[in-house]
């Protein structure tokens, strides 16, 4: 018997070799690839890696129309970009000529399970192997999945993959298509896309961005009192009639303030559940401001290095099987989290506090207790959160304190409200990561009289509602069931880089509200929250095998195909509209700044004759001949930014291999002389 181990990766299969081994596997490279074989029980065992998929779907015939469901899937190798896939390929390729035995080692969600399928029956000529299951690439949940192999393939989930990867393409490719033709029968060429969770999730923040701009604020006013011993508000935290406001301070002039009541109440403070990948990248923001998507890679690369277990799941719970000692033993050993796993370990008994959601294939995000001390700053701040995450799960609620004062003046009441922990407990343990704002009321009496009290009367306004952020949004996303815990980061990077969104506090785009209004005129499935609900809905029971595969893909095509022939009835209507914010957005995306010599636009020009790139004056036709050079490799990017030395524009360039830098785009700017 020879066996073929197929892994996701190839850090993965090194990982795998040696565990299954006992450390005596022996690498064989080809092709500027490795793989690894060994001996198990008598038997030959070659560990190969894919490097993620080597299939994916492509179009059977040829030319640019829609509808079009013909796909086949074939070796992304062939595809632009991804030639460094065909020596993983081909190696696997040949090893598998010479197996008769397969066992499938992804990872254990549905692209996992579509990467090992496509293996099986492309590449080794059957459809079904054996499985191993595991949640970390530790030694001995390795070499346990090995052990205790599942004798099949799980192939709801696997037929869930399937349809998922289908339908992304056939949303996808045949939406997107629709968008640019209908910018073509104008006579423009720009790439557009929308995806069956692009539409919706960008629907979401169009309708958020018109609200705020169709946001009209309305005044109120506050009343604050200021004295020696405390500060006070109002009872009435806005008041909308600005003469009852200066009536209530009239009457509180030059009379006293005194405490007329104080409340104290403790409660508890639970410790937090584990971590799941939306609560993750939620957290990692609020702490670092490191967005879902790098939050994302980060988890990626320590679960890779052995560090954490499988980050892609939506559960909230810890099972007792991981061994919560055993990890916190080994989590001991680091100094830097040695008092409280310490601490932890002292307990008679440990049990986490879980949450309530639940995911089939994986537990919560937990650490292994290995551990890495060359990591990146960004890996290991990711890596922190989730060891004294792990950590605060099993610590003991924290005892708070509210105080409430209230002063009254005549018969008017000011109140004043203050916290304080009594007890750090699991804040301890998770420290410094809990933001809690302490407060230190002095020691009053009921009856006591406030000294130098100040009263100020302030007019506000009520203001728009948040802009969302990538963590918020994907917090949206999923209380809307959109997307997956995997797809929704790369949702919102897709939306940036076709320039529908811009900023960290997203701010959709003319071009962005242009296309989300266009689709929700002509064609609002496509933006349809409950239509991609839907479809979420009909893949799980796929993968619960309640559903065929063959019948959800009918049902797609038909809906999609009635879509997408209302749209192309629309087609030139449609581009006449897209044109519009096209063009302005063309123009803002190259619009600098301000002329310093006539005060018209800057925008970045490529030379007609020479190629070149450069700053010049809109105002060229009329005249002005102001003009800057600008780097002629790497993307150029307009910011709203000015330098602080000469008040001259300044211009982010990004460039491979390389961080991004701002520049000033003034080559005489005295700053640069002082850098130098």
């Amino acid at each position: 018997m020879r066996t073929l181990v197929i892994c996701e990766k190839p850090n993965a299969a090194q990982r795998v070799a040696y565990a299954i081994s006992g450390g005596t596997q022996i690498k064989k490279t080809k092709r500027g690839a490795y793989w690894f074989e060994c001996k198990i029980d008598g038997n030959d065992v070659v560990v190969a890696p894919a490097v993620g998929h080597l299939f994916g779907l492509t179009q059977k015939s040829k030319g640019w129309s829609y509808p079009v469901f013909d796909v086949e899937w074939s070796g992304t190798f062939i595809q632009k970009g991804a030639a460094f896939t065909k020596k993983y390929h081909d190696n696997l390729k040949e090893v598998a000529k010479t197996c008769d035995n397969f066992i499938v080692a992804t990872d254990f969600d549905l692209e996992g399970a579509v990467i090992g399928y496509n293996i099986l029956r492309f590449i080794c000529g059957t459809k079904n192997a054996k499985r191993m299951k595991f949640s970390t690439l530790t030694f001995h949940e390795l070499r346990n999945a090995y052990k205790n192999l599942k004798p099949h393939l799980d192939q709801g989930q696997v037929n869930a993959g399937l349809l998922r990867h289908t339908l992304d393409w056939y949303w996808g490719i045949n939406t997107s298509r629709a968008l640019m033709l209908a910018v073509k029968s104008q006579g423009r060429y720009r790439i557009l896309s929308v995806g069956r969770v692009q539409g919706p999730a960008l629907r979401i923040l169009a309708d958020r961005e018109k609200e705020i701009q169709d946001f009209k604020p309305v005044p109120y006013w506050q009343l604050l009192l200021k004295c020696k011993e405390v500060d006070a508000g109002y009872k009435e935290k806005r008041i909308w009639d600005e003469k009852k406001a200066k009536k209530i301070k009239t009457d509180c002039q030059k009379s006293d303030a005194i405490v007329s009541k104080i409340e104290r109440n403790s409660y508890k403070v639970q410790p937090p559940t584990p971590f799941n990948l939306m609560e993750l990248q939620k957290e990692a923001y609020r702490c670092f401001k490191i967005t879902p998507s790098q939050t994302l890679k980060c988890a990626q690369t320590l679960y890779s290095s052995g560090l954490i277990s499988y980050p892609r799941t939506s559960s909230e719970q810890l099972p007792p099987s991981i061994g919560y000692r055993s990890i916190l033993e080994k989590i001991n050993k680091n100094e830097k989290y040695a008092e409280s796993a310490n601490f932890l370990l002292s307990k008679t008994s440990l049990n986490p506090r879980n949450g309530r959601k639940k995911d089939s294939a994986h537990p919560a995000i937990y650490p292994t207790g290995e551990f890495n001390y060359k990591l990146g700053v960004q890996d290991f701040k990711v890596f922190d959160l989730i060891v004294k995450r792990f950590m605060a799960t099993f610590g003991t609620a924290a005892i708070r304190e509210k105080m409430q004062i209230t002063v009254k003046i005549k018969d008017y009441e000011f109140i004043a409200v203050g916290y304080r922990t009594l007890e750090e407990h699991w804040f301890r343990i998770y420290a410094p990561y809990v933001l809690l704002k302490e407060t230190e009321f002095p020691e009053l009496k009921e009856g006591q009289k406030l000294t130098n009290g100040k009263l100020s009367l302030l007019k506000k306004q009520t203001l728009p509602p948040n802009r969302f952020s990538a963590a918020s949004l994907i917090s949206e996303l999923e209380s809307k069931e959109i997307g997956t815990k995997s797809t929704r980061s790369e949702i919102i990077e897709s939306l940036y880089k076709r320039n529908y969104i811009q900023d960290v506090q997203i701010k959709v785009t003319e071009l962005g509200l242009r296309v989300s209004d266009t689709l929700k005129k002509h064609c609002p499935d496509i933006v349809s929250e409950e239509l991609t609900r839907d479809f979420e809905d009909q893949m799980e029971a796929v993968r619960q095998n309640k559903k065929s595969l063959d019948e959800v893909i009918a049902s797609a095509k038909k809906e999609l195909t009635k879509m997408l022939e209302r749209f192309k009835k629309d087609e030139k209507e449609i581009g006449a509209e897209l044109i519009k914010s096209i063009n302005e957005t063309s123009r803002k995306e190259n619009e600098v700044g301000v002329c310093p010599n006539c005060g018209k636009p800057l925008r970045i020009i490529v030379s007609k004759s020479s190629g070149k790139r450069f700053v010049g004056c809109s105002n060229f036709a009329n005249g002005c001949r102001t003009s800057f050079p600008l780097p002629q490799k790497g993307l150029i990017r307009t910011t709203n930014q000015k330098c602080k030395v000469c008040n001259h524009p300044i211009v982010k360039v990004i460039t491979k291999g390389r961080r991004p830098w701002m520049l000033c785009i003034n080559p005489a700017c005295p700053g640069k002389k002082k850098s130098k």
